[in-house]
């Protein structure tokens, strides 16, 4: 009788929106799996980084993954390149 219960507030409460199912990140996914290997957070954060825009950083993205032979679309190479933004980089693109 209790779980049913629980199972019912559970329930309610998901289906409002109170408990929201974890979003997926594509591009974090593609990085840790294809990636993070070789590039610790501190390949992101050194001196000396030739990342300046946020089009600096999918060029190098699309050459990692051209380079690994990963043949990521431009989807993908987006979706990373975003996720290092947010995760690392902090770009605006803005002058």
């Amino acid at each position: 009788m209790v779980l049913g219960s629980l199972l019912t507030v559970w329930a309610a409460l998901f289906a409002s929106g109170a408990v929201a199912e974890p979003e997926f990140d594509r591009g974090r996914a593609l990085y840790e799996n294809h990636c993070e290997e070789c590039h610790e957070s501190w390949a992101h954060t050194r001196d000396g980084s030739r990342v300046n825009t946020i089009e600096d950083l999918r060029r190098w993205t699309r050459a990692w993954s051209m380079h690994s032979k990963l043949d990521w679309s431009d989807d993908e190479i987006n979706d990373v390149a975003d996720y290092l933004n947010r995760e690392y980089y902090h770009l605006t693109d803005k002058p």
